[in-house]
């Protein structure tokens, strides 16, 4: 064992340290100490501002001051209010814009919703209101369709004006929509015409069908013409079919026959065109199958009768030993006499066929009572 007293002088003893070294190292950690309480007062001050900006969106002073409601299409904007739920007292961070939109846009009258805040104290709200375009029946009461093909009520009567669509499918409830159409996604506020391809040609991959071809259709006529259709028809053997009641003809109901969905534009020009311009006194079916060239037919034509052909009348009529032939003409004939009625958009043979043949050329035909009957409209006693 070593001996203390026998170890070299300064054994055992901490080396001593130069005073300028002890001095520069002091400095140092008082110089990171003043770093990091700058470090910390700095984030110290961040947290209070966050904390007072946070705190002050939740004081009376940034309060909801001026709501702006733009209803489209004839709603009431204090009802578009109500349902958004937004008062004088709500605070401007509690007003969360799509939870509002999604809940007006629920309402099956609403849609399109658009929710803005702008800071600091007004909200901007935006909506379309939705406006029957046709009609269903479903168990005792009408379903009023919208353009884009939503339900958005279920009526105890018609109202008058809407068409009747026919073949369309179930109906689903109310703020649901038919089977075939546009759907929830564009705004109720753009017009049916506008949601399909009113162009498409009858061999192109987009051709419109079903309700949604019907809406687009009853859509594109004028207003004042669109009260004329009767119903619409999507699933007919011939492809779309509707029923109208012209407005220049006193009696009668006109069954028009669409074809596929293709060219809608173009028939629904054509079909406003005969409604507003043409006397259909008498005529029976129109085919617009190819809306460039309309045929008309008075006589039933060979895509059956209108529904309530039964509500039709005809002015005219024959005492016994008479006959006409043709469509039905205004007057009376005597017995032993005969009246070949004219043709309107085409030509009614003796049977009451249309032959198809040019306007105003009559069919011959044998009469009764030794009559002899003339084309084109003479007639003779026998």
């Amino acid at each position: 064992m070593t001996d203390l007293l026998d170890a070299p002088e300064g054994a055992g003893m901490s080396p001593s340290i130069h005073p300028r070294i002890a001095r520069r190292w002091v400095d140092a950690r008082r110089a990171e100490g003043r770093r990091r309480l700058h470090i910390l007062l700095a984030v110290g001050s961040l947290l209070m501002a966050a904390a007072l900006a946070v705190g002050s969106l939740y004081t009376p002073l940034l309060r909801v001051r001026h709501l702006r409601v733009t209803v489209t299409g004839g709603g009431i904007p204090s009802e578009v209010t109500r349902l958004a739920g937004v008062t004088g007292h709500t605070l401007m961070i509690d007003v969360k814009a799509p939870t509002i939109a999604a809940r007006l846009d629920a309402d099956p009258l609403l849609g399109g919703a658009q929710v803005e805040r702008v800071w600091p104290s007004t909200v901007r709200i935006s909506v379309a209101a939705r406006t029957p375009l046709a009609v269903v029946a479903v168990a005792g009461k009408w379903a009023e369709i919208d353009a884009t093909g939503r339900v958005i009520a279920n009526a105890a009567v018609q109202a008058a004006g809407l068409p009747m669509l026919q073949s369309v499918g179930s109906v689903p409830a109310v703020g649901a929509w038919l089977a075939g159409t546009p759907g929830p996604r564009p705004s109720p506020s753009t017009p049916a015409s506008g949601l399909v391809d009113m162009y498409a040609p009858a061999d192109g991959p987009d051709v419109p069908g079903g309700a949604g071809a019907l809406l687009a259709l009853i859509d594109a006529l004028p207003a004042p013409l669109r009260s004329a259709v009767l119903t619409a028809d999507a699933a007919s053997p011939t492809g779309l079919v509707l029923t109208v009641a012209p407005p220049r003809s006193a009696v009668g109901i006109v069954t028009v026959l669409l074809g596929d969905g293709s060219l809608l534009a173009a028939k629904a020009s054509a079909l406003a065109t005969m409604l507003d311009s043409a006397d259909l006194s008498g005529v029976t079916g129109i085919d617009l199958s190819v809306p460039s060239r309309p045929a008309a037919e008075t006589t039933s034509p060979p895509f059956g009768p209108p529904p309530n052909a039964a509500a039709a009348s005809t002015s005219g009529s024959s005492t016994s030993g008479s006959s006409t032939s043709g469509s039905s003409t205004s007057g009376s004939a005597s017995p032993g006499s005969s009246i070949s009625g004219s043709s309107q958009a085409g030509t009614a043979s003796a049977g009451g066929a249309g032959t198809g043949s040019a306007p105003g050329a009559g069919s011959a035909g044998s009469t009764p009572s030794g009559g002899v009957a003339a084309s084109g409209g003479g007639s003779s006693g026998g």
